[in-house]
């Protein structure tokens, strides 16, 4: 028997991914109609979300980076749940096409150093967020959703 049980799973997908998803796209949401005229500690609460968001789903589809920035399979712990226990499948980090390496470790390294650390500062690709979110939503729909035979 695997980690999860069918029941489990079903739970990930109608409520616990979903409810992630959200939390993904917020940033992007509030910054797609033109520049934002709000509250910008709701703006900036909800980048940092994003990327902490980002990072989980990365972790999930088997996406790491070590310590030289480079990308590395995840190593899950034994209470993680990975894309492969909700019976889906985890990205091949030796077989991402180069530049989109480059974006998930830019993006593993400002969501590690830049959001969930204080840390010295360092330049991070903060205008490349989106389109790694993008891309890391991409893989959810492929890897976990369409992987499983559910609809987006």
């Amino acid at each position: 028997m695997g980690k999860l049980t069918d029941l489990q799973i079903e739970e990930y997908f109608d409520t616990h991914l979903p409810y992630r998803n959200g939390i993904l796209l917020v940033h992007m949401k509030l910054c797609a109609p033109g520049p934002w005229h709000g509250d910008k500690h709701l703006l900036n609460a909800s980048f940092e979300a994003s990327l902490v968001t980002g990072r989980m789903f990365l972790n999930v589809l088997g996406v790491g980076k070590n310590s030289r920035d480079e990308l590395e399979p995840y190593r899950f712990r034994k209470d993680d749940v990975s894309a492969e226990d909700l019976k889906g499948k985890l990205i091949d980090v030796q077989n991402l096409p180069h530049g989109e390496g480059d974006l998930f470790v830019g993006f593993l390294k400002m969501a590690d150093k830049g959001a969930a650390h204080l840390t010295l500062p360092m330049k991070h690709p903060w205008d490349k967020t989106h389109e790694a979110i993008l891309r890391i939503q991409h893989y959810v729909r492929t890897n976990l959703y369409q992987a499983t035979g559910r609809s987006w």
